[in-house]
Parts: structure tokens; sequence; C-alpha cells
């Protein structure tokens, strides 16, 4: 008994000798495949800290910051009607109730600091770049509500013929969209995109009634270039990786049952989660993932800085199917780039249009009539040809009626003659085929009086 019972010691003693030696050798090789992972980002010119992606400080006098979040806080004081309010809702049975809520003393008092606060330097919020996922951005969803405001503010301005003060609240709605250009987080980007659609189409209607003047045309023009510039968008990309994955890399080491809840959907630091994960998350094995993590997330910040028309989508979703089976952290950080590359690209091109629509205008003020074709457009106003970033020439335009026509080819990459992209009401009747083709253009059509 006691000749077995030793057998058995011996075995166990060999099998645990063993697994100690296979950890340490996976230890060694995990641990260098990070530290490459990491050279290849200092080697590649990417940011290794996160000290290298948060804006730095601004003085509270130059603080847009500041006067937005007064304004969000005196909309709230007036109840929450601020975040429904939409355009389209003027032409609605609720138009009359619309615009006297737009008249009450909250909303005006509150716009007003708006366009108080787009006429500072800079914009920082005080955010706590620590917490990772947990990360508190209040301001994003007010962002959003209070760009749709001013949108319905500059209608109904034009509605009363006051075309000056129209102008100047979408010139105000440009520089507010670009408020979180410094954040770098991707879901400020989408919102900065976001509010940049709202103010364009602000800006394209309101062009139907009322023509800006060149001084209005100039402030338009600067405005939109900010949003031709990728920088944040990749920033941003490199936030999720120093932010965010970095995060969620170091919560498993500190808590790993949490970060097994956070999989799991159970929240609970639990004794189980605690162990399970541990034997999960071992240490090797968080290396290997995050060494993979790391590659992908470059290779993905590449992808975002390359031209829409030379790196085509099928390339980001090469990128996330290469994603190795075994890390499920990266299959659930790695956000969906395809559509979030698509979604910067159309704003790209949505702001290389207006800013030429501008050029075109202050050459007809200038000039007497449109120029023939965009080469000939006084230099003066257009001093760099724009560029289609579905294609990678100058978006189409010629001379129609008393106007003419620009667009830019769109995500499908293919000339649809100018068919203007459909609006929500017309999505919505859309068959799903329809709208996976994405057969249109963004267009703007500008008509000549």
């Amino acid at each position: 008994m006691n000749s077995k019972l030793m057998k058995v010691v011996k075995w166990c003693g060999f099998i645990i000798a063993g697994l100690i030696v296979v950890y340490a050798l996976l230890l060694v090789i995990s641990g260098a495949k990070l530290r490459s992972a990491r050279e290849r980002l200092a080697a590649n010119g990417r940011p290794t800290s996160a000290e290298q992606i948060i804006p730095g400080k601004i003085a509270d006098k130059d603080n847009a910051a500041l006067i937005y979040e007064s304004a969000a806080l005196t909309l709230k004081s007036g109840g929450d009607l601020w975040k429904k309010i939409e355009v389209k809702q003027l032409s609605g049975t609720n138009r009359d109730e619309v615009v006297k809520y737009m008249e009450s003393e909250e909303v005006v008092a509150a716009l007003d600091l708006i366009r108080k606060g787009t006429g500072r330097a800079g914009c920082r919020y005080d955010l706590d770049y620590t917490r990772g996922a947990e990360m508190l951005l209040s301001h994003d969803a007010y962002f959003r509500a209070i760009a749709r405001l001013l949108a319905v503010q500059t209608k109904l301005m034009a509605e009363k013929g006051d075309s000056d003060g129209a102008w100047k609240n979408v010139i105000a709605g440009y520089k507010l969209a670009d408020a979180p250009r410094s954040e770098p987080m991707l879901i400020s980007q989408l919102v900065r995109i976001a509010m940049f659609g709202i103010v364009d189409q602000s800006a394209v209607d309101l062009c139907k009634t009322s023509k800006p003047n060149d001084a209005q045309c100039e402030a338009i023009a600067n405005a939109v270039k900010l949003f031709v510039d990728v920088s944040p968008i990749v920033r941003s990309m490199d936030g999720e990786r120093l932010l965010l994955s970095d995060w969620v890399f170091a919560q498993m080491e500190s808590y790993p049952g949490k970060t097994l809840g956070l999989i799991s959907m159970d929240s609970s630091e639990s004794a189980v989660n605690r162990f399970v994960a541990r034997i999960i998350f071992c240490k090797p094995f968080r290396q290997f993932m995050h060494a993979s993590c790391i590659d992908t997330m470059s290779d993905l910040t590449k992808f975002m800085e390359t031209p829409f028309w030379s790196a085509p989508l099928k390339e980001a979703r090469r990128i996330e199917q290469n994603i190795p089976r075994w890390n499920i952290i990266s299959r659930m950080l790695v956000p969906a780039l395809s559509n979030t590359k698509a979604r910067h690209a159309s704003a790209v091109a949505k702001a290389e249009l207006t800013g030429t629509v501008m050029s075109l205008i202050r050459h007809k003020l200038a000039h007497g009539s449109f120029p023939v074709s965009l080469a000939e457009c006084d230099a003066k106003f257009l001093p760099v040809q724009p560029v289609d970033p579905f294609s990678g020439q100058a978006p189409i335009y010629r001379l129609e009626g008393n106007g003419f026509v620009l667009y830019s080819i769109g995500e499908n990459m293919k000339d649809d003659g100018a068919k203007p992209e459909p609006n929500s009401e017309e999505r919505a009747k859309l068959p799903p085929e329809v709208l996976d083709s994405k057969a249109w253009d963004l267009v703007w059509r500008f008509e000549g009086k």
C-alpha cells in the first residue's frame, strides 16, 4: 500500500513539476510577445502611454466646456423636452408646441450660452481617464440634443426672415460639433460626426431659401476644414487601445472575477468567479491575449489612417476575422470598424462638399457667375482642390440651371448620377437589399436665384 501511494505521490510530483516548467516557459514566451508588440507600436510611431493622448489642461477663461455645461443645466431646469426636439417636428402636428418651447426663456438663454461658448479657444471636460469602460461621458449625451435645438432655431430664424441670425447659428453649430475633437475616445468622435451631420443638413436646407454672404461663406469653409482632418478619429483608435483595452487587461489582473462577470453578464466579484477566472485568465494567457489585442488594434488604426478609396472595407473585416478565436477579450473590445470607417468617410466627404460650395458661392459673388469647373474656381477661394474620400479624385461638379450640383460618389464607390441619399423616413420604406447596396451619392444641389 505504501509503495503504491509513493508511486502516486511520485507521479503527481512529476506532473506538478512539468506543469510548473510549462507555465514558466509560457510566461517567458508570452512576456516576450507582449514586449515585442509594444516595441512594434513605438517603432510605428504610435503612442504607448495614455499620457500621450490625453488632452492638456485649458485655462477656465478659454474653456468652452464650462459654458456648455451651464447651457445643459439651464435646459434641464425646464424639463426633458429639449432632448426630443427635432427639425422634422416643425412640419408635424405638434409644431405649435415646439415653437412655443423654442421661444421659452430656458431655451433662448441656453442657446445664447452655446453661441458664446463657440467663441472660446478650446473645449476640455474634466474626465477621469483612468476609469476605462466606467468613464462617465455625460456631455456626449446632451451634445447631440443641443445640436438639434440649434438646427430647429436656425429653421425658425430663416422662416422669420432672419437670414443673418440663421447663418450665424450654422457657424456656431459647426464649432459646437467640433468640441469633442481632442477627446481620445471613439464614442466621442462618433458623437462629433453625428453633430456635424445635423449641422451640415441644416446648412444645406438653409441654402435653399437664404444664401450666405462672403464673410459667412469664409467662416463656414474654415469651420468644416476641421472635419476633413483624420487625426481625431485615429487618435480615438489609440484611445480604444490605451484607455479601454489596457484598462480591461489591468482589471483582469486585479479583479479577475469581475472581468469574468463582465463576459458572463454577472457583475459579482464572487469566489467562484475569482477561482475560475484565475485559471482561465492566468498570466501567460493574459499576456498572449494582450499582445494579440495590441497588434489587432494597431492594424485597425493603420486602416483608419488610410483613405477610404485605397482601403476597402473588406480589409477591416479581414483584420477582425483574423483575431484568434481564443482571444475572447479582443473579440469583445475591437469595435465594428467597417461601419466606423464608412461613417467617418461620409462626414469627410460632406465637409469637402460644404467647403467647396462656400468657395463656389464666393467665386460667384466676386465674378458674377459660377466657374465652369472646380479647376477654374478662383484660387483665392479654393486654394486646394477638394478630394472625394470615396474616389480619391475631386467631387463631381457640373452647372445646372442657374446653380450647380456637386456630389461625392458615396460608400458604394460608384457614380449613381447624383441620386441623393434617402432621409430617415425614406430609408424606413426601402427594402434591406437597397439599403445594403448604398446605391446613392452624397449630393449638394445649389439652386442659384
